[in-house]
């Protein structure tokens, strides 16, 4: 009977580090056939399958053997997930060595309440010796303590692995998913500490003196409070330390946000300035224009007594006023005075940076309307035009005479203002596993790569959305909100 609630504890063990592991794992990793019903549960069957073999196999050995059974199932876990999730090498080390580690760190965590129950098992000993307890309910009281005690060890050792697991799983924010970088060694010192603390425990725990085997919780009862509040404390250095750095890394990305952020308010204020200039400019023409019609009223007046040649001057000078004012054309017309001068600084900016450029805005209309904020239009415009000058000056270095175009357009459908951004690019792209934004194909990450997102934030405050469209070396932005041209 004893045997029997034995198996059932280990098994309902067993089944909470199941279900742990398939929860934790399926915060990071999708499995590749995840199309399939039931996909994601195959982590944890297989840990239970592993599990449970490997307490077979090494049954009966020594307190050094603990450590050898976890070797073997933390190896055999580390298989599955190459072969069963997506994702890349560092992040399947990640998952294999932190849920070894926390899993054996709930383990010693729990231990002391064996010391609790031993303690009542000598008060026993003790009451039957001394006749309070009946000699015959000493054996089913020892029994039923015994049980009792280690139900709730590993009740204890569920519960601390759930909530470790749960805690990390909640406060990761990987912007890629299935992808972990060299950071993930950080991620994995106070795990690893732990494992050496589990190594040295199971080492340590029984020994032999004089050809006598010792168990070190007897010999020093101390060790039932000092190596759970150990274990303890590296299960907190895991979890903490692994929010910690999630939390710079959250803080890194609003730094980068913020950096280009005030990088495109300096663009913008530029384009304001040269927009006043162009002003300042009609104001001088206009200032002027009373010379004009002077000369020109005096022109005319001899027309009346016209002598050779004064028909062509008059025509010179009309070509001269005209050519004056055309100099003022800002060459890109869309309705609005932002969209005008954003679009106008980019197309300048994209021909002297590549060569032969062939840059279209006619079927861009933005009347001066209040569908979006000036602030929130010149953020989409300046992030998707800069995206496609990077895209087509990067396919111009590695095919010279390829034909490079940036279009870009407008349209109404029903309630719904498109955007539309249409650039040649040299076919390359990273889209992340799972979907999402393309990946910036620049080293650094940190700082580049979110001219998208903070696209979709201002399309987001109207309602809409952002779409790419891939089609050969086609790459379409696409921004969708709500209001009327």
């Amino acid at each position: 009977m004893g045997q029997w609630i034995v198996w059932v504890l280990d098994i309902l063990l067993y089944l909470a580090e199941g279900y742990c592991i398939q929860f934790f794992f399926g915060r990071f990793a999708k499995p590749k056939l995840h199309g399939l019903k039931y996909a994601e549960w195959a982590s944890g069957i297989t840990w239970i399958a592993v599990r449970a073999a490997s307490e077979g196999l090494f049954l009966g050995m020594g307190g050094g053997i603990r450590f050898l059974k976890l070797l073997v199932s933390s190896m055999v876990l580390f298989v599955f997930c190459m072969c069963w999730y997506q994702g890349n090498l560092l992040l399947k080390i990640f998952l294999a060595v932190q849920f070894a580690a926390l899993r054996e760190l709930s383990f010693w965590a729990s231990s002391s309440l064996l010391f609790l129950g031993n303690g009542l098992i000598t008060l026993l000993a003790h009451g039957a010796d001394s006749g309070w307890l009946p000699i015959g309910w000493l054996v089913p009281a020892v029994s039923l303590v015994s049980y009792v005690s280690v139900a709730l060890e590993w009740a204890v050792q569920g519960l601390l692995l759930f909530v470790s697991v749960r805690r990390i799983a909640a406060c990761y924010q990987g912007r890629e998913e299935g992808w972990m970088g060299k950071e993930v060694f950080l991620y994995l010192l106070p795990a690893a500490a732990g494992l050496l603390v589990d190594l040295l425990v199971s080492l340590l725990i029984i020994t032999a003196e004089n050809g006598e085997t010792v168990i070190l919780y007897e010999k020093y009862p101390f060790l039932y409070i000092l190596v759970p509040m150990l274990a303890l404390s590296l299960i907190l250095a895991v979890v903490f330390s692994f929010q910690t750095f999630q939390e710079l890394a959250a803080l890194q990305e609003g730094r980068a946000e913020k950096i280009i952020l005030e990088h495109q308010i300096t663009q913008m204020q530029e384009a304001m300035a040269e927009l006043e200039h162009m002003y300042d400019g009609v104001r001088a023409v206009r200032h002027d224009m009373k010379n004009h019609m002077a000369v020109l009223q005096s022109l005319i007046q001899k027309k009346c007594r016209p002598q050779p040649g004064e028909d062509e001057e008059i025509t010179q000078y009309f070509a001269g006023l005209c050519q004056s004012v055309e100099q003022l054309d800002s060459r890109v017309h869309t309705g609005n005075a932002v969209s005008d001068t954003v679009v106008g600084s980019k197309f300048r900016y994209a021909r002297e940076r590549i060569p032969g450029i062939r840059l279209d805005a006619e079927n861009f209309l933005f009347g001066d309307t209040r569908a979006i904020r000036a602030y929130d239009l010149g953020v989409i415009l300046n992030n998707g035009l800069d995206n496609a000058i990077e895209a087509c000056a990067r396919m111009r270095e590695k095919e010279p005479e390829a034909e490079a175009y940036i279009a870009i357009r407008s349209f109404q459908a029903k309630q719904m203002l498109f955007f539309e951004i249409e650039n040649s690019f040299d076919g390359i792209v990273q889209v992340p596993k799972g979907g999402g934004f393309p990946l910036s194909s620049k080293e650094d990450r940190e700082l580049h790569g979110i001219g998208l997102k903070n696209i979709q934030k201002c399309a987001a405050k109207y309602g809409g959305d952002i779409d790419c469209i891939v089609e050969h070396k086609r790459f379409t932005l696409s921004v969708m909100v709500k209001g009327r041209i």
